[in-house]
C-alpha cells in the first residue's frame, strides 16, 4: 500500500516542482528583460550615486543619538529631536506636492538634493542641541522635496506589468546598508567617543554624589541611579559628578564638528555627480 500510495502521488509532485521551476524561470527571463531596459540603468546609476547623501538618514539613526546622550546628557530628549525628520516626512509632502505640481522631477530634485546635501554644516558650525535641531530642519525639508519626486520618475519608466520587480531591482543600492552601518560604527568610536568610566554597567552615568565617610581621602564617591559606581572624586578638585563624557576626568576629547564636515562632503558628491 506504501508503494501505491507514493506512485500515485508522485505525478502531483513532479507538476508541481514543474511549476516552481517554470515560475522561477520566467522570474528569470523578467530580470533580464528589465536590465536589458535603458531605463533600468539610468535608475540604478542614479541610486548609487545619490547613495552618499543618504548617509544623512544612518547618520540620524546610529551617530546622532550617542552624539547628544554622550555631549549634553541623559535628559536631552534625544528621540523627540531625531523624530523632526520622521513627522515632518509624514506631514509635508502634501503641501510640497500641491506647491510644486507642474514642475518637472528634477527641477525640484536637484534642490532637495542640495539642501539635503548641505545640511550637516549647522551641526558642523554648532555641535550642539540646537544645530541637530537645524539640521533636522533642513534634511527634511531636502528630502520631501527630491524623494517622492524621485519614485515619481522611477514610475514612470517602469515597463508596464513589472513595475514590482523593476522598482526591486532599482533600489540595488540597500546592499550597502551593512557597510554604512559599520562606517557610522568606527566615525562613532573616532569623533564621538564614549566614557565607560564614569558610566555604571548599565551605560547610565554616575552623576549623583554620596559622600564616603570611610574613604581616607575624603573623597566623594559617584552613583548612578542605578547602583553605586567605582568613581570617586576628590571633593577638593571636583564637587560634582559627570552628568555627560565632557564632565568626566577620564575622557579624552574629539572634534565632532569632523565627522559632520566629512558628512557633508559626502552628500554634496551627490547632487554634483548627478
Amino acid at each position: 500500500r506504501y508503494n501505491h500510495d507514493t506512485q500515485a502521488n508522485s505525478p502531483n509532485e513532479e507538476n508541481s516542482s514543474t511549476s516552481r521551476c517554470s515560475g522561477l524561470i520566467k522570474v528569470i527571463i523578467q530580470v533580464i528583460a528589465i536590465l536589458k531596459l535603458r531605463n533600468t540603468w539610468r535608475v540604478l546609476i542614479f541610486g548609487f550615486l545619490s547613495f552618499t547623501i543618504v548617509l544623512d538618514w544612518t547618520a540620524s539613526e546610529i551617530f546622532l543619538p550617542p552624539f547628544l546622550e554622550r555631549r549634553f546628557g541623559e535628559k536631552i530628549p534625544i528621540y523627540t529631536i531625531q523624530s523632526i525628520n520622521l513627522f515632518g516626512c509624514l506631514i509635508l509632502p502634501p503641501f510640497v506636492g500641491a506647491l510644486t505640481t507642474g514642475r518637472e522631477d528634477f527641477q525640484i530634485v536637484m534642490p532637495g538634493l542640495w539642501l539635503m546635501a548641505i545640511s550637516p554644516i549647522f551641526v558642523a558650525l554648532s555641535p550642539n542641541v540646537g544645530g541637530a535641531c537645524i539640521w533636522q530642519i533642513v534634511m527634511t525639508i531636502g528630502e520631501v522635496l527630491w524623494s517622492p519626486r524621485i519614485i515619481s520618475w522611477t514610475a514612470s519608466l517602469a515597463p508596464t506589468g513589472m513595475e514590482g520587480l523593476f522598482f526591486a531591482i532599482t533600489s540595488a543600492r540597500a546592499i550597502l546598508g551593512p557597510i554604512t552601518d559599520a562606517v557610522m560604527g568606527t566615525m562613532n568610536d573616532k569623533y564621538n567617543t564614549n566614557c565607560p568610566e564614569c558610566r555604571d554597567q548599565y551605560g547610565h552615568f554616575c552623576d549623583v554624589v554620596v559622600n564616603n565617610n570611610d574613604n581616607a581621602n575624603n573623597a566623594v564617591q559617584c552613583v548612578s541611579a542605578q547602583e553605586e559606581c567605582n568613581l570617586f572624586l576628590d571633593n577638593q578638585q571636583q564637587q560634582s559628578c559627570p552628568q555627560t563624557c565632557l564632565e568626566c576626568p577620564t575622557w579624552v576629547p574629539t572634534d565632532p564638528s569632523t565627522f559632520w564636515y566629512l558628512l557633508m562632503i559626502a552628500g554634496i558628491a551627490a547632487p554634483l555627480s548627478v
